[in-house]
């Protein structure tokens, strides 16, 4: 089984690309919230807004920013870990169970939704900079 992510996990996945920010909590992000140049990649989710019926104590759920045909490609191959509440129905992303999540998959998420956030020269960059990393490792 996969080892089970927790919100600091999560940051630590994704703190690596260029130009992320990690605010810690406030108000509105209690336990804090990934940006990136201001605007929202990932937060946790939970509470009685953002968990599943069948959520067990302690558990830990992220929402993840997305585009809308990913999230349903995603509600459809594995509905259990990945859903939305009422409260996130018209959010632009999906709720992940941290529990379930495969670590790859998560962070695929992650890089996605950065992706999806950061600017155009940031993204070029970054294919620029990891695409002479895969050259690098294919002389090697």
């Amino acid at each position: 089984m996969a080892p089970q992510h927790t919100w600091e996990s999560v940051t630590a996945l994704i703190i690596e690309l260029p130009e992320v920010e990690f605010d810690q909590g406030n108000r509105h992000f209690p336990r804090g919230v990934i940006r990136v140049h201001g605007k929202v990649i990932a937060y946790p989710a939970g509470g009685p807004r953002g968990s599943p019926p069948d959520a067990r104590e302690g558990e830990e759920f992220v929402f993840i920013k997305t585009s809308h045909a990913e999230r349903a490609a995603l509600f459809t191959e594995d509905p259990i870990t990945f859903f939305t509440t009422p409260h996130y129905q018209d959010a632009p992303g999906v709720i992940v169970r941290l529990s379930t999540v495969d670590p790859s998959h998560l962070r695929q998420l992650l890089i996605e939704a950065w992706r999806l956030t950061a600017p155009k020269r940031l993204i070029a960059q970054y294919e620029q900079h990891t695409a002479g990393l895969t050259d690098q490792e294919g002389q090697a």
